[in-house]
């Protein structure tokens, strides 16, 4: 027998071992290598039949009970996953609303939003609004508000998870007025995104059906006459389907330039009062933010200097690591920033000198080399990482 002939035998003693919940150190037969694998084997077969109990198959009622019990299992977990990201999120959602109300940038850098917004809320023409950006913006504060603000009070508002079934329900519902999806997770499922097309559909009576064997206290189809606001945190760049659904609805990419972003975090730093720090900690905190992060930074948004408060809050000698560790940054922006020669591109990236210069052009830093030039604020903000 060879070496891998001799540790699949030790394998198999290991495997016949565990299935009886006994140690496989206790097995005390020698292997004898002038066998073969198959007569080794059988000697082996024949020593752990008589030494080991043996081995009773699960009926298929209790695996079919094991597998049901761990479903249960998975979907509580799961239900309590979403839970506890909901109340992290609406705690997040407040945070921003209380600094938005003293906030003039920022209500100023949501106004083409804001507007989008009131055009859906109040016109019949224009059918619905996909409003997408990263989390941490407050989009679902800002279309409260502006409904609130317009008198806008027939409206149905959900978030979290939603299966095609529910969403039709929902839809049904609001048939006549205004559905917000939140963070809805809708652009995986294609039933749901038919749905959304049928319900858009400028050629057609806006017939939305769905059919389904479960019992339904509604009709299997309806027309909808309504209007629909989509949030969401980002949109796939390669998906047919809801290429069909944008081309129904007003856009709207809710993004800040790095310069705008620092704008903000100094803003509420100055004007607004967190409980455990003085307005010297949160300044010094924004300061640091500032220095620490670049346009290479992944995350640079209000949700890391709230990140960074708490971990001040917390231990005052560690929040910068803690912090840090927050911080997310793309690696090849990063080598632009740096500004790494040509040589060194090439060999850390693997990639061509045109891709660092196309990287380059896509961050709105000048093309010169040597040193990094001025940034061109209004092309940052259209960096795709």
């Amino acid at each position: 027998m060879n070496n891998r002939e001799v540790g699949m035998l030790k394998e198999y003693v290991i495997k016949r071992f565990k299935e009886v919940n006994m140690d496989y150190k206790t097995f005390q037969e020698e292997c004898d290598e002038t066998l073969t694998y198959v007569e080794q084997k059988r000697i082996y077969e024949e020593k752990l039949n008589e030494l080991l109990p043996m081995v009773v198959p699960k009926r298929k009622k209790d695996a079919d009970e094991s597998a049901r019990v761990r479903a249960e299992y998975d979907k509580q977990m799961k239900e309590q996953q979403e839970k506890e990201q909901a109340e992290i999120k609406k705690r997040l959602e407040d945070e921003i609303a209380k600094i938005t109300k003293d906030s003039k940038e920022l209500e100023v850098l949501y106004q083409m939003a804001n507007d989008k917004i009131s055009m859906v809320a109040k016109s019949k023409e224009v059918t619905g609004l996909l409003l997408y950006g990263e989390s941490s913006l407050g989009k679902s504060y800002h279309v409260k508000k502006v409904l609130k603000e317009k008198g806008i009070k027939d409206y149905v508002f959900v978030s979290g998870h939603i299966t095609p079934m529910k969403f039709y329900d929902k839809l049904y519902k609001a048939k006549d007025s205004l559905v917000i999806f939140d963070d809805v997770d809708i652009l995986g499922n294609i039933i749901i995104l038919n749905m959304i097309k049928a319900a858009l559909n400028e050629n057609s009576a806006n017939v939305v059906e769905y059919h389904t064997t479960k019992k339904m206290d509604i009709p299997s189809s309806f027309v909808f006459s309504g209007r629909v606001i989509i949030l969401l945190n980002d949109i796939p760049k390669k998906n047919e389907h809801l290429k069909a659904v944008e081309s129904r609805l007003l856009k709207h990419h809710l993004k800040f330039s790095r310069e705008e972003t620092i704008t903000i975090i100094s803003s509420i730093a100055h004007k607004k009062e967190i409980e455990g720090t003085t307005i010297e900690d949160r300044i010094m905190i924004a300061n640091w933010i500032k220095d620490n992060t670049s346009i290479a930074t992944e995350n640079l948004n209000i949700r890391l200097y709230l990140q960074a408060i708490e971990f001040y809050k917390y231990d005052k000698t560690k929040w910068k690591e803690l912090t840090k560790s927050q911080i997310k940054t793309d690696g090849y922006m990063e080598l632009v920033v740096q500004n790494v020669s040509d040589d060194d591109w090439v060999e850390r990236t693997g990639l061509s000198i045109k891709s660092k210069q196309r990287l380059r052009a896509k961050m709105g830093l000048t093309r010169k080399y040597g040193s990094i030039g001025q940034l061109d604020t209004k092309n940052i903000c259209e960096v795709e990482n």
